[in-house]
């Protein structure tokens, strides 16, 4: 209830009371009103439509600035760790291993739990159609963690891939970004 206080408070002082719109300022109290309101209204927009006093602030905290996508011929054949972004917590990734080799690489995705049986390289719409080959199925590592090795077609770029639920027997989409972040700056290519 607080919460939903200080966002109501935060869009009043935004709007201006309902005063004639003037030029935006940079006050600390708005700052820390949408720093507090960040969490909640991602949180809001995954399931809900946001009011629009919240979508005013989520678009203030959320700017980013694209990547370019990372090709594998522009990487250093080897081994490295790096960061897989979901787009559902979900589909939780506690550790990603990279292998490049000739320019192609795959990814070995270590699950946070055991919920899904297999991965499609593509949309859920695309699995139903798919053949049982094209499946990608997960392997046990030695703490008994499943881990699914999958092509990546480049790093910072969003990958569209399909998982199956084995509790409720469907394919969910989920979108994922293998990051360049952590790779050394000697494994880049010039």
């Amino acid at each position: 209830m607080k919460k939903l206080i200080v966002l109501f408070l935060a869009a009043l002082l935004l709007a201006g009371c309902g005063a004639a719109p003037a030029a935006p300022e940079t006050t600390a109290a708005p700052a820390a009103a949408e720093t507090t309101a960040a969490p909640e209204t991602t949180a809001a927009a995954e399931t809900t439509a946001a009011p629009a006093a919240e979508t005013t602030a989520e678009t203030v905290v959320e700017t980013t600035v694209p990547l370019e996508p990372i090709y594998g011929d522009k990487i250093a054949d080897g081994t490295y760790e790096i960061t897989v972004d979901s787009s559902s917590s979900m589909f939780k990734i506690v550790k990603c291993v990279l292998v490049v080799e000739n320019g192609k690489m795959t990814a070995t995705m270590t699950m946070s739990g055991q919920g899904y049986g297999k991965l499609f390289m593509g949309t859920g719409e695309a699995a139903l159609a798919a053949g049982e080959d094209q499946f990608i199925p997960f392997v046990l590592d030695e703490e008994g963690a499943k881990e699914f090795t999958v092509p990546v077609e480049a790093l910072d770029m969003p990958i569209d891939c399909a998982a199956w639920s084995i509790k409720k027997e469907k394919w969910y989409d989920r979108v994922l970004v293998f990051e360049s972040a952590q790779m050394p700056a000697e494994a880049l290519k010039a």
